[in-house]
């Protein structure tokens, strides 16, 4: 849905006179609602059916805006709210425009420059691997979820070479007692030819939780429970001093088969001196049957080593996708999620959900989706 000439309509409302948008601006409104039921047989030890928001992908609204300026160059924005669709809070920690909130000019031979609240490049690169398998590491630790979003930020988005773009991103500490206290960057290198794809993507959060700095480039989203190891451990339980994502993968497509795979490698260290190193192996397949009708099927294994306590846990996490397309706005998933854990791993958890008190757990959901 388009709504031109706003700004005419502002000051209508106001009493000013504001001059015509040129013909090519715009502001888009769009979002999506994503609503389910889930059955779990051992969430904490107990039998689990709860109805559940953002069953196959989180609720949203955004505007998104283009303001033409000549010669190739252009104004962008994006606003982009997360919310809760069962009771209609909001996400992202009560933010308003929790999702993305920046603003930036693009170029057509000289790429896109943005300002605000964003992506990094691991989300950008990698993260549409996750879409389309529907599964990520334990916990989120490579953030190909989306679980970190970047404040402070300046992002530069390259232009298409000939299949190939990549991007740089900086996260300010905007503190005055540190240039690292809280500060983030990224880099995303990615080729796309035809039905191949493959992307190479790196991400360092310093001092993503700090004490003495709290507003910096990740703030506070670095402490839900879904992200399990943002602290060390050890008794102390002490944040990540730093924590790097080197990620790696692509997909094939041929005709209504999609090949994926992914490897990330992911290393934390804490305040306590501990270190913990996490890889991460995921290969998926989708297949549609019929236009209407996608099957998938993704595997993910992950193995960790603690060099405090000496622990090597590892993850086995399989799951299956149904997809039934009722239009193009609509559809209807059922997702099963199986995660069995191993090595020094003590209790299965599958993302977004509380742990098992064994080392198996399964997750089952059905749900509905509609995008607008």
């Amino acid at each position: 849905m388009k709504f031109k000439h706003l700004a005419v309509a502002a000051g209508l409302l106001t009493g000013l006179q504001v001059p015509i948008a040129h013909a090519q601006s715009s502001v888009t409104l769009y979002g999506l609602i994503s609503v389910g039921v889930a059955y779990s047989p051992n969430q904490s030890g107990h039998h689990t059916y709860q109805a559940i928001t953002g069953q196959n992908q989180s609720p949203r609204w955004g505007l998104r805006g283009i303001e033409d300026l000549g010669s190739g160059l252009k104004a962008v924005f994006t606003l982009e709210n997360g919310f809760n669709a069962l009771n209609g809070a909001l996400s992202n920690n009560g933010r308003e425009f929790g999702r993305q909130a920046f603003v930036g000019l693009s170029s057509d031979a000289w790429g896109t420059l943005t300002a605000g609240r964003q992506y990094d490049a691991v989300v950008d690169y990698l993260g549409p691997n996750t879409a389309w398998s529907w599964l990520g590491s334990i916990g989120d630790s490579d953030n190909t979820f989306n679980n970190i979003r970047i404040q402070n930020s300046l992002k530069y988005a390259s232009p298409d070479f000939h299949g190939i773009k990549a991007t740089a991103l900086y996260g300010f500490s905007n503190s005055s007692g540190g240039f690292a206290d809280n500060r983030a960057f990224s880099l995303g290198l990615r080729y796309d030819h035809g039905p191949f794809n493959w992307n190479v993507a790196y991400a360092e959060y310093d001092s993503p939780y700090s004490n003495t700095n709290q507003t910096g480039a990740v703030d506070n989203d670095y402490s839900p429970t879904y992200l399990l190891f943002t602290h060390s451990a050890l008794p102390s339980k002490a944040y990540a001093s730093k924590q790097r994502i080197l990620g790696t993968g692509g997909f094939y497509v041929a005709g209504p088969l999609r090949l994926g795979a992914m490897f990330t490698n992911v290393d934390y260290s804490y305040l306590d001196q501990s270190h913990l190193n996490l890889k991460n192996f995921n290969v998926s397949v989708n297949y549609n049957i019929r236009p209407d009708l996608l099957i998938g099927t993704a595997y993910v294994f992950t193995r960790g080593k603690y060099d405090d306590p000496d622990q090597s846990p590892m993850w086995h996490e399989l799951n299956v996708t149904v997809d039934y397309i009722l239009s193009k706005r609509t559809d209807i998933a059922m997702l099963a999620f199986a995660q069995q854990a191993a090595g020094d791993a003590t209790h299965a958890t599958v993302l977004g959900y509380g742990p098992s008190s064994s080392k198996r757990q399964l997750v089952v959901t059905l749900g509905i989706r509609h995008k607008f």
